[in-house]
């Protein structure tokens, strides 16, 4: 247990800087890839040439989410069991959701909503999501406690533009509206991701600065 407290922030750093940088490296190797208008998903579909990639990528970087949760656990738990669990099981979530759950379904382009492989891939992305904006709402709660307001702002701001983004990433569906969103639904969706991922990487901050104050 201690060895994994020890290597679990470069666990989560690594974990986000991958899952973030993934689509932007895959996305050279698919001709006509744009970042803007295609969604990160659409790199693991039939027919990309990077999906076996994708696949194993998204696996590697969910097992990382999974296992750094661990260590996360065991440094927030002396301060706050309940924090602890709320921080270690949202990580843990979306990394079994949204990325290992990513590369382990197979969703063929011919997919509807309401097929079995689409609509598990759908329910625990999105239940992965919502559960990682505990992360950032854990933190705000915390920060309220020690009276840091700028911290609280800073946290509760990663919370509402995630939101934001994701509200505009999914307003694509709708009618008329997702229309005039069509260029812009893979630009809503990696700053959606980017505001979430945020909160996790200072988690791992905060762990490798606790590890120095022990030392």
């Amino acid at each position: 247990m201690t060895f994994i407290k020890k290597i679990s922030p470069w666990l989560l750093i690594l974990a986000v800087v991958g899952d973030f940088s993934l689509p932007y490296i895959l996305g050279r190797f698919y001709p006509g890839f744009d970042q803007a208008t295609m969604i990160i998903s659409q790199l693991g579909e039939d027919g990309s040439p990077v999906q076996q990639a994708f696949n194993r990528g998204s696996i590697v970087t969910g097992s990382l989410f999974m296992l750094s949760s661990i260590g996360v656990y065991l440094f927030f738990r002396s301060e706050s069991k309940r924090l602890a669990q709320i921080l270690a099981g949202a990580i843990a979530l979306y990394g079994f959701g949204d990325c290992l759950l990513t590369g382990l379904v197979h969703i063929s382009k011919s997919a509807s909503f309401f097929s079995p492989a689409y609509f598990l891939h759908a329910a625990f992305s999105g239940i992965a999501m919502v559960a990682m904006m505990f992360v950032p709402l854990s933190l705000a709660y915390r920060a309220a406690n020690k009276n840091e307001k700028l911290v609280v702002i800073f946290y509760l701001s990663c919370l509402v533009l995630s939101i934001i983004a994701l509200l505009l990433f999914a307003a694509y569906y709708l009618p008329i509206v997702g229309a005039k969103l069509s260029s812009t639904r893979g630009l809503w969706q990696r700053v959606s991701l980017f505001f979430l991922y945020l909160p996790a990487f200072t988690v791992a901050v905060k762990q490798l600065k606790g590890a120095r104050t022990l030392l």
